[in-house]
């Protein structure tokens, strides 16, 4: 399991009926669900709270072991709006017209977001299929995939609140309802340590995960989103979101911060910080 939260097993919200497809699936029941989750939670609750979790240094270490699938690109067919993804049963360009901006499906819908943001773990929807080494290679070289994944990467941000801004992320208008929601319903915890995992994945947009990490410390500091240390949150910040950088100076760089963060609302490190730590970051030509 991907995620900085210790949580209960949650259910995909629905099973739709399944278009056949070229590719093979396992038949996935609600009990399967379940049965998945549950063996990530117990294998995270394995892991001692000071420990790196078991998934971040599987990450860091580039998942040893773990070999290309050859003809596994159902990724990249999915974001080549090839195929349909399951259980939805939607191309990529139907789901996202159906739903950019539906917060509600957004929200309730489990089971997309394997689909949008691939890594190279098995997620809770069955259906989908790990990130592959050759599919992150040629979506990363792929102009018109890249703009399919920013685009996702874009709709995720004002799920939680975030204004992209040409990289320079900022609060949105509906801001402060949107942190509520993710106060509130803490697996978008597991999805915000997906989404931080599949940046690092495509080349072209690795530069946006520590820009992502570096935005929620500041509005801890603001006094708009508690991550304060021995908080669901604040643990997901500091032992899932601030390791998810292969770069071990970036990482060094940014844990620095997120540790030094200070109290919920101190401005320790807020909004002027991040602005000038992204300028610094911008003039060296490391944004994205």
């Amino acid at each position: 399991m991907s995620s900085g939260i210790r949580t209960t097993a949650f259910i995909t919200r629905r099973i739709r009926p399944l278009r056949p497809l070229a590719s093979t699936f396992p038949t996935a029941t609600r009990s399967s669900y379940i049965q998945l989750q549950a063996r990530r939670d117990i294998r995270d609750l394995s892991v001692m709270p000071s420990a790196r979790p078991r998934d971040v240094e599987d990450f860091l270490a580039s998942y040893p072991g773990q070999s290309n699938q050859k003809g596994s690109d159902v990724n990249l067919r999915f974001y080549s709006n090839e195929i349909r993804m399951r259980p939805d049963d939607m191309t990529y360009e139907e789901f996202m017209h159906a739903y950019e901006r539906d917060w509600d499906e957004l929200e309730s819908n489990h089971g997309f977001i394997q689909w949008l943001f691939p890594i190279r773990e098995s997620g809770v929807n069955p259906l989908s299929r790990p990130l592959q080494v050759t599919e992150a290679k040629a979506m990363s070289e792929n102009s018109a995939i890249l703009t399919r994944l920013l685009r996702s990467y874009k709709m995720m941000l004002l799920f939680y609140g975030i204004e992209f801004n040409e990289g320079k992320l900022q609060p949105s208008s509906e801001a402060r309802k949107r942190l509520r929601n993710l106060q509130y319903n803490p697996h978008n915890l597991l999805r915000l340590t997906r989404i931080l995992k599949h940046l690092s994945e495509i080349t072209p947009l690795q530069p946006h995960a520590a820009v992502l990490v570096l935005y929620m410390t500041a509005q801890h500091s603001e006094g708009f989103f508690d991550l304060s240390s021995g908080t669901m949150a604040g643990d997901s910040l500091e032992r899932w979101w601030g390791n998810c950088f292969r770069d071990e100076e970036e990482r060094k760089q940014v844990r620095k911060i997120i540790m030094d963060r200070g109290k919920l609302g101190a401005r320790q490190w807020g909004f002027r910080e991040f602005g000038e730590w992204y300028d610094a970051r911008e003039s060296r030509g490391w944004v994205g």
